[in-house]
């Protein structure tokens, strides 16, 4: 069961927001006008996935109750109400083992909703990642180790007839290691990441939240991660990336390819060098896939905890 300090002192600034904000109201009542019951909307993110067709209802949805209540479309005001009900609602009843680590990151990143100064309408929109991305935290899908947020996945089949051949025997190994294809924590960057480069302390602070929370949950098998940034020929352009595998890959980790990735995948957004080598025919941009089992990451993680004390 999760902590209740922090999920108490969360619960209490939401349901503040949703009783007395002025925001709260402009949302929960454009929803009304059109003669939805907000809190029926607001289940319907349980639903919602990181696939921009798993929002396509509430897009509809939204436009039609923004028209009718006058707002602009560019206002997050519903998405901004639905957003901190949802999370209101899950942290009430959340059963859900989670280290105290990534249980005060995820409510840390839940409470930030609040944040006028944060919590802008681009950023909320319910055409955007981001609100696909919130739903699934606000929902208890989706939660902060810090630099990485994770939810739960595994190896999907396809992928294994993508592994080059030469790291079939190594696949194979960790496979067996891991027990199956999963299920296991599947990290992503997290989008509110300071600016920067990834680097240590970071990457192990992150991964380390998330091995404490490994520990409770004897379901999970381990890490399995699947991004052009996890690649090995991505690495070989840009070495400092090398550094989000680099303690995985120390401690007992498999890297390796599955395939090309799209070029519309993010891998030249932050490098103008990948997008000239790439223009130039001296890049072509992977996914990387690494698994990570979870006694070699444990190992890890208690390591790691003894040398710190």
């Amino acid at each position: 069961m999760w902590p209740t300090q922090s999920i108490e002192l969360t619960l209490a600034r939401l349901i503040a927001w949703l009783r007395d904000s002025e925001r709260a109201a402009v949302g929960a009542g454009a929803l009304r006008r059109c003669g939805y019951r907000p809190s029926a909307v607001a289940e319907t993110l349980q639903f919602v996935t990181e696939a921009p067709a798993s929002t396509a209802h509430l897009v509809t949805l939204l436009e039609t109750a923004k028209r009718e209540a006058g707002l602009p479309d560019a206002s997050a005001a519903i998405e901004r109400w639905l957003l901190v009900y949802a999370a209101a609602a899950m942290l009430s009843a959340a059963r859900m083992p989670l280290g105290n680590t990534v249980l005060n990151r995820t409510c840390a990143e839940i409470a930030s909703l609040l944040d006028d100064a944060w919590a802008t309408e681009e950023t909320l929109l319910v055409t955007g990642i981001r609100f696909r991305e919130f739903a699934k935290m606000a929902t208890g899908r989706r939660f902060s180790a810090g630099l990485f947020h994770w939810d739960i996945s595994g190896v999907s089949r396809s992928w294994l007839l993508k592994v080059p051949p030469r790291d079939v025997p190594g696949l194979v190994r960790v496979l067996a290691k891991l027990r199956g294809l999963g299920p296991g924590m599947f990290p992503h960057l997290n989008p509110h990441r300071q600016p920067g480069h990834l680097a240590e302390p970071a990457i192990s602070d992150a991964l380390a939240a998330m091995a404490e929370t490994l520990e409770s949950r004897p379901e999970l098998r381990g890490l399995v991660a699947a991004s052009w940034l996890r690649s090995p020929d991505v690495h070989s352009v840009s070495p400092h990336l090398a550094a989000v595998n680099a303690p995985i890959v120390a401690a007992g980790g498999f890297v390796t390819t599955i395939g090309a990735a799209p070029p519309d995948c993010g891998v030249f957004e932050r490098s103008r060098e990948r997008g000239r080598l790439y223009r130039e025919g001296r890049f072509t941009p992977t996914t990387g896939l690494v698994i990570w089992p979870r006694a070699d990451m444990l190992r890890w993680w208690r390591s790691s905890c003894s040398l710190d004390c």
